[in-house]
């Protein structure tokens, strides 16, 4: 079967001893054995023990060869398999006498093996060869029952399926313990029966506790302060503020519900002075962007039909002070046409504020779009802040990834939009403001909708104007002339010399490839070919490489999926054999096989393609 398999003789006692010596040295992550030996073993290790199952046919097998020269057979088996065999069906079958005996210690066996002698048993059958030994000292003949072919090769397929779910275990563990070990939250979980099953790293600090001596003891056994200041019975809290140590902390608290009922509770919490240093360092990288467009109609490069066709669109849309809901895939450039339509609109003189929807959390969201008074809340600027739909008054407002925003702030942002005012945080009066709204996501809204995380009423406000950005695997042509175009800004950024003329076979390469993160994707792989290679033209091979490599982190592998313009019969099907002979590398056998043809039609299929 080609598996690494280390195989090792020894019985009952001896092959516990054994098996707990691979264990101790962590040689093996499982065992496969049977009979009596694989029963003590499973018992006295901690690891998978996998059983080769002796079936009836086995059995019997070995009764029949034993009936050819004997007519008072004995079954000999340890305990646990007993009733497992139909011995009075093998007697009526073979009209033989065949009598059967379980034991559970060696002492037990030898006397079942003298009894059986003594009422004329001539031959012992058995699982074990420790039962073979034993009857030849009686002077009885022994026979073994041999495991068939299958039961061996089926035992070691379960074997590689443990292997493979405890792999998948074993990373999934050790993602969650790298997550816990080094989050920024202090984070605690106890069971139905409120013992301490979590503590991390952040929470001993926070609280000045080792885990080690909290883990696994219920909470009312803890003698901390801190502890029961944490865990206030248990009861659901969000964001509450309380001080530890001089420290004040953030602390929200969950239920753990499975069917609806409470099987835990876990606990969270943070140093607010750390909150507030991350949100004086995100405002501070939001307003580095400045608030004017960065892009024009211009800058889009490209000249295939359907990009012209969402430039001219937005164009059109440029002139007017609608909203603007633009839909395309991660990548496609939706900032980029955001950019360009304020640019190109009577707002152009006016600012451009953008904000990405999903990158703060919602507290921190709704004090950036609305601003504050002073005061509003512990940490509030002296003189409060004016929020970005302030900002915006007079230009435009990009709300990127919009389908991500909170459902609380989508009523808010609904009501500025239909009253044109919007009311500071901790205010208590509406302020007039002058903004359109251009907003972009790469989700299915309407899904959203369905799934109660997106309110209809807004979607229908936004929903105005729509732009769809095409990918860029549905405009090949445009792939090369940014190709250029990146090697030749990025040539220049690190001062290297890398001919931007490409070979016929990275050109078909790259118009073959579907391109999952369009244009940033190629961007980005460019960006590293150009640091990477040492020569003047592109490698095919290199970008493969890169391109394979970044496909290990993909939910969905790219060899897994094509894409095709929609046309005749005739020119997709030949879409569809170029695309996957490319990925199968022109291997023609394994390309028919995937297609479900023979080969021979597959290469009249090629064939008239030429």
């Amino acid at each position: 079967m080609g598996e690494d398999i280390i195989i090792f003789e020894a019985f009952l006692e001896d092959g516990v001893k054994k098996a707990r010596e691979l264990v101790r040295e962590n040689n093996v992550r499982i065992i496969i054995s049977r009979g009596a030996t694989g029963a003590l073993i499973k018992k006295n290790v901690d690891i998978p023990v996998v059983s080769i199952e002796i079936t009836d046919f086995d059995v019997f097998l070995a009764i029949y060869e034993s009936s050819v020269k004997h007519d008072s057979i004995g079954f000999f088996g340890y305990d646990y398999k007993k009733g497992h065999f139909n011995f009075d069906l093998f007697s009526r079958i073979l009209n033989k006498k065949i009598s059967y005996f379980y034991y559970k210690t060696d002492l037990e066996l030898k006397m079942l093996l003298e009894k059986a002698r003594n009422q004329g048993i001539t031959i012992a059958v058995g699982t074990g060869a420790c039962i073979l030994t034993e009857a030849v000292k009686l002077g009885m003949e022994g026979r073994l029952v041999l495991s068939n072919r299958s039961s061996v090769m089926q035992a070691i397929n379960t074997a590689k399926n443990i292997c493979s779910v405890l792999e998948k275990d074993a990373a999934q563990k050790e993602l969650m313990k790298t997550l816990l070990d080094y989050s920024n939250e202090g984070i605690m979980a106890l069971d139905e029966d409120k013992r301490i099953i979590l503590f991390n790293p952040k929470a001993e600090k926070l609280l000045e506790i080792p885990g080690e001596e909290i883990l696994s003891k219920k909470i009312q056994d803890v003698n901390s302060s801190n502890i029961n200041r944490i865990f206030e019975r248990g009861e659901p809290a969000l964001q509450k503020i309380i001080e530890i140590n001089k420290t004040k902390l953030l602390v929200n608290r969950a239920n753990i519900n499975v069917n609806s009922q409470k099987r835990g509770t876990v606990i969270t919490f943070q140093e607010i002075s750390k909150i507030q240093e991350l949100e004086i360092n995100i405002r501070e990288e939001l307003y580095k962007k400045g608030l004017t467009s960065s892009y024009s109609f211009e800058d889009i490069l490209g000249s295939s039909r359907p990009l012209k066709e969402a430039i001219e669109m937005a164009r059109k849309y440029s002139k007017t002070n609608s909203t603007v809901l633009i839909i395309g895939e991660s990548g496609t450039g939706k900032e980029l046409f955001a950019n360009s339509i304020h640019a190109a609109s009577p707002r152009a003189n006016g600012p451009f504020v953008a904000v990405n929807c999903a990158a703060l959390p919602e507290s921190l969201l709704e004090s950036e779009l609305f601003g504050y008074e002073e005061g509003a809340f512990t940490g509030a600027k002296k003189g409060g802040k004016v929020g970005l739909f302030e900002l915006a008054h007079g230009g435009s407002l990009f709300l990127d990834e919009i389908g991500e925003m909170p459902l609380g702030l989508q009523a808010q942002i609904l009501r500025v939009i239909q009253e044109k005012k919007v009311m500071r945080l901790g205010g208590n009066k509406l302020i007039p403001v002058d903004v359109r709204i251009i907003a972009a996501t790469n989700i299915d809204l309407k899904k959203r909708i369905q799934e109660g995380k997106f309110r209809s009423d807004l979607f229908y406000r936004l929903n105005i104007l729509t732009l769809k950005i095409p990918p860029l695997r549905e405009r090949p042509e445009d792939i090369i002339p940014l190709t250029k175009n990146f090697i030749e800004g990025f040539s220049n950024t690190y001062n290297k010399k890398v001919n931007s003329n490409l070979s016929k076979a990275v050109i078909e390469y790259l118009q073959s490839y579907n391109w999952p993160g369009n244009v940033r994707e190629l961007k980005n792989l460019m960006e590293k070919c150009v640091i990477l290679t040492e020569k003047q033209d592109l490698d095919i091979n290199l970008i493969k490489n890169l391109i394979t490599e970044s496909d290990i982190f993909r939910d969905t592998p790219v060899k897994n999926k094509i894409f095709i313009n929609i046309s005749t019969f005739e020119d997709m099907e030949n879409q569809i054999i170029e695309q996957m002979n490319r990925i199968f590398n022109g291997n023609k056998a394994m390309l028919a096989k995937e297609l479900g043809i023979s080969r021979t039609t597959l290469w009249k299929k090629l064939k008239k393609k030429q």
